[in-house]
C-alpha cells in the first residue's frame, strides 16, 4: 500500500503528498453505482475524494501536457486531461476512510467510465504529451471470457 501520492511529468510543481497533505485538499462527493464488465453492480455508493482537476491545477502542467497517467504499480490508465470531468481521486467510500480491499489509500473513479479505470492502490499521476501504452484495458481484457457481445473484451469469437 503506498504511503505518498506523486505528482509528475509535464507539470511546473513536483509534487509527494502524503495522506495529510491530500485530506487537507477540497473534498467533493460523487454518488454512483459501480458496474464492472463482468456483469456485476454495487448500487448507490457514495465516494469522496479530491476531483482529479483539482490536482491537475495544484500541479500546473506545461503547454505540452495532454494526457494523465494514474499509475499503481505496473498497472496504469491513461485519461485525457480535456475529460477529467467526473474523475475522482478517492480516500473514503460511503464517509468512511478506504479500506485496503478498496484501494486505500487512494483509489481512481472515473464515473460513467469502464471499472478497469479504477485504478486501486494509487502511488503516482503522471502528466504526459502522449497516451503511452492502454496496459490497463490490455490487463482487464485478458480478465475477461471470450464474448462475441463486448468488442474489444476477451477474445471475440469469429
Amino acid at each position: 500500500m503506498p504511503t505518498v501520492l506523486r505528482l509528475q511529468g509535464l507539470i511546473s510543481r513536483q509534487q509527494v503528498l502524503r495522506k495529510a497533505d491530500f485530506a487537507a485538499l477540497p473534498h467533493v462527493e460523487i454518488s454512483a453505482d459501480f458496474s464492472c464488465e463482468e456483469g456485476w453492480t454495487v448500487p448507490g455508493l457514495r465516494w469522496q475524494g479530491v476531483a482529479l482537476q483539482t490536482l491537475i491545477i495544484l500541479a500546473q502542467p506545461l503547454p505540452e501536457a495532454n494526457y494523465l497517467r494514474v499509475g499503481a504499480g505496473a498497472y496504469e490508465v491513461t485519461l485525457a486531461l480535456d475529460s477529467l470531468d467526473g474523475a475522482l481521486l478517492c480516500d473514503a467510500l460511503d464517509c468512511k476512510r478506504l479500506s485496503p480491499e478498496h484501494g486505500a489509500p487512494w483509489r481512481l473513479l472515473v464515473s460513467g467510465d469502464r471499472c478497469f479505470t479504477s485504478v486501486k492502490w494509487v502511488d503516482r499521476l503522471e502528466v504526459t504529451s502522449g497516451p503511452g501504452e492502454p496496459l490497463g484495458e490490455r490487463v482487464a481484457s485478458s480478465r475477461l471470457p471470450p464474448s462475441p457481445f463486448l468488442p474489444g473484451h476477451g477474445r471475440v469469437a469469429s
